[in-house]
């Protein structure tokens, strides 16, 4: 269970850090917790799933490898911001 807080955490600071927006909502940070936990654990696996520049970096690198959900959930963020 910690590990999904800590995914989803990881997640959504990086989508905020990305786009530069307001804090991410609790809707936003749940669906890319969904969408993305399996990518994070694919792409990024061995990093601690907290937030920090080694995950936010693993995810920049790999955002064109993302799940087309995981990608959806990200792009809609932005958006939004």
């Amino acid at each position: 269970m910690s590990v999904r807080f800590g995914v989803g955490f990881a997640l959504a600071t990086f989508v905020a850090s990305t786009a530069m927006a307001a804090p991410v909502s609790p809707e936003d940070k749940a669906s890319m917790q969904l969408l993305c936990a399996g990518d994070f654990t694919t792409l990024c696996a061995g990093l601690p799933p907290e937030d920090g520049p080694e995950t936010r970096a693993c995810f920049a690198k790999n955002m064109s490898k993302l799940s087309p959900g995981c990608r959806d959930a990200i792009e809609t963020y932005k958006k939004k911001g």
